[in-house]
């Protein structure tokens, strides 16, 4: 199984603690580690007051983990206050994504967050004005092959990655939540326009809504698969929360509005199945006339809990169907043939005399 424990957990945390075997928590804390949930673990023993009943390194494993998403969240609001300056001046809305803006909002989901980055989405004519502000700010982008860049820039969703010279933070510059090389027309607008200020700061965050449709989009119209226990573990308490703040009408509402029906359906009837979420009953009992697709909602349980063969084979399925949708067609074939080209040329140059590398 994939990551069966580590599902089993999060669904009910009181079973789990109370049926599992020695050889099932250290199968549990080996996913934990693969899916940096270590310290996510943690938090939820401790809120369900159960800490005192799992084994002593089950426990200080989590501490371990907690401690340093601690320093994590202190290094986020650090880097946040080093970039008040440069978005404070700006005229147009700059949201927080992801982590950050969970973090920022302190919501359930990101207590115990591992960050690799800080994602900020910006309108998409002010992108190569935010670009530059960074560059002036100490930021650079990484080094990558011209074609690699040109991606970025003409066909994803944001600029190439920004890393700081000193304090090595990475900035993820975007200006849509979905490559723009795809056919699939989503309309962002509404998160501008329902974006969330945090008291005292130039950033501001989608409303919860948006944020559990940002989640749905990235998982379900993309081929990524190597956190995939985590994002639906996230979109669980992501639904939870929209449910707190009574959003649920106006995120079926906003699904529609931005023609990402189908990702939040899925969603839902997934989350059904592997948390018994109630938030997501009331959801599909409310969105008549939409369904679930069920081969895509079977692929992705079998890569969560299929069987390793069956695990792979929806996987492969996953990354074509992916590209499929990030992509046109007509990108797409491009895209398959210029990539290895580019790799090839690169090559075949480190064989020339003089070659530098």
């Amino acid at each position: 199984m994939l990551s069966s424990q580590l599902l089993a957990f999060f669904a009910s945390p009181a079973k789990f603690v109370r049926q599992a075997t020695p050889q099932q928590w250290t199968t549990f804390l080996q996913q934990a580690r693969q899916q940096g949930l270590t310290a996510r673990f943690y938090y939820v023993l401790q809120t369900q007051q159960l800490l005192d009943q799992v084994p002593l390194q089950v426990k200080l494993h989590g501490e371990s983990g907690a401690r340093y998403a601690q320093k994590q969240q202190h290094s986020l609001y650090s880097e946040l206050q080093q970039l008040e300056p440069l978005f404070a001046v700006a005229d147009y809305p700059c949201l927080l994504l992801k982590g950050a803006a969970y973090r920022t909002q302190a919501l359930a989901v990101s207590f115990g967050r591992l960050f690799s980055d800080i994602d900020i989405l910006v309108p998409a004519a002010q992108l190569r004005h935010v670009r530059d502000r960074l560059f002036f700010y100490g930021f650079r982008e990484a080094e990558m092959t011209d074609y690699d860049r040109d991606y970025y820039l003409n066909w994803s969703h944001q600029n190439p990655p920004l890393q700081h010279y000193q304090r090595g933070t990475v900035i993820d510059l975007h200006h849509h939540i979905y490559p723009t090389a795809s056919a699939r027309a989503i309309d962002i607008t509404p998160l501008f326009s329902h974006a969330v200020n945090i008291p005292g700061s130039a950033f501001k965050v989608p409303a919860s809504a948006h944020l559990f449709i940002h989640a749905a989009v990235h998982l379900f119209y993309q081929e990524e698969t190597h956190k995939l226990t985590k994002d639906v573990i996230d979109l669980n308490d992501l639904l939870l929360e929209v449910q707190h703040q009574k959003q649920l009408d106006f995120m079926l509402e906003q699904a529609a509005q931005m023609s990402v029906q189908s990702a939040v359906i899925n969603a839902c009837w997934v989350l059904i199945r592997l948390f018994n979420n109630e938030a997501a009953k009331l959801v599909l009992h409310q969105a008549e006339g939409y369904r679930h697709q069920p081969l895509v909602c079977n692929l992705l349980l079998t890569m969560l809990q299929g069987r390793p063969a069956r695990a792979w084979f929806a996987r492969q399925l996953w990354f074509v169907r992916g590209h499929s949708l990030k992509m046109r067609w007509q990108v797409l074939i491009y895209h398959s043939l210029a990539k290895p080209a580019s790799s090839l040329q690169r090559w075949f140059r480190r064989l020339l005399p003089g070659h530098k590398s």
